[in-house]
């Protein structure tokens, strides 16, 4: 159980101006000491975008879990929903154009954050909600609590704004395959009547064995296609929708903001495989994403 801080933590304001920091995202995910999934995939490009991040930790890791050894925890949930409402205290909410969350990593975790998303985008209309569910994949299985699904379907998903699956997390949530580009499209479109203006989703494959990323809309829907590498590292995933997201918020167009998110992630991987890293690097996502011209990989209508 957490303890209320000690009074010495607590002490008066210094000499500093009284305004409030511009904040642009809340991002709500896994944290890493080495190693890049969740916020520490996703808050470097943010950053170095040019955007202003607030992160709440859901675990803390000393590294991925594909490491002969783990440290650290899920945090437990009096501790994760002490930080969600001590930024609420601040209203970070109110200032920030997005809400973006991932590994949630309990079931306790995922119903304190349910609840509190409940009541900040009550008080905050101008916030929107990108709800990357972060469940398992194809290579792994699920690697969360069953119970957790639940959650991200019944009290999640119908709050979201932007929903970033991957495919496997595609199928788990709408109940429909999810493994080629038709599959993906169908099973997006199913979830759109729950909610989300947009379905994101990624790792499909279309005839010719390339990867397909959709953005599926009510009103349209958007695919890039790119190769497949011979590699696997943890957090693409999260810093296509980083990219995403920062693209967004510069004031791009959907398709336009596909493009540049699978041209970053595209880059951070052949850096990776060129580096041999055992971890993505996330380093040139950033510069290959903002590149200027012709797409790398350019949206076709889906």
């Amino acid at each position: 159980m957490s303890q209320p801080l000690d009074d010495h933590f607590v002490h008066r304001r210094r000499n500093r101006p009284e305004g409030p920091v511009p904040v642009d995202v809340i991002s709500v995910q896994s944290q890493l000491v080495y190693g890049h999934a969740g916020n520490s995939a996703a808050v470097p490009p943010l950053r170095q975008w040019g955007l202003r991040v607030a992160e709440v930790p859901t675990t803390l890791l000393s590294n991925t879990p594909f490491y002969g050894t783990l440290r650290g925890r899920v945090l437990p949930s009096d501790w994760f929903g002490d930080l969600l409402q001590g930024v609420r205290e601040r209203d970070l909410h109110r200032r920030a154009r997005v809400l973006l969350s991932g590994y949630l990593g309990s079931i306790d975790n995922g119903h304190r954050f349910a609840d509190w998303v409940a009541g900040v985008m009550a008080e905050a209309p101008q916030l929107r909600f990108c709800l990357d569910p972060v469940m398992g994949d194809t290579h792994t299985g699920p690697y969360v609590e069953p119970g957790l699904e639940t959650v991200f379907r019944e009290r999640l998903l119908p709050q979201a704004w932007l929903l970033s699956p991957n495919a496997f997390e595609l199928e788990r949530l709408s109940g429909l395959p999810a493994v080629t580009e038709a599959d993906g499209l169908a099973a997006a479109r199913a979830l759109l009547a729950q909610g989300p203006a947009w379905i994101i989703t990624h790792s499909l494959r279309n005839a010719a064995g390339e990867l397909v990323t959709l953005a599926v809309g009510r009103d349209e829907a958007w695919k890039v296609t790119s190769p497949e590498l011979p590699i696997d590292p943890d957090g693409p995933g999260d810093v296509l929708t980083a990219l995403l997201v920062a693209s967004l918020l510069a004031g791009e167009a959907m398709p336009r903001a596909l493009e540049r998110a699978v041209a970053g992630v595209h880059a951070a991987l052949e850096s990776t495989l060129a580096n041999q890293y055992e971890e993505l690097d996330i380093t040139v996502a950033v510069p290959a994403a903002q590149r200027d011209g012709a797409p790398r990989f350019a949206a076709q209508k889906a």
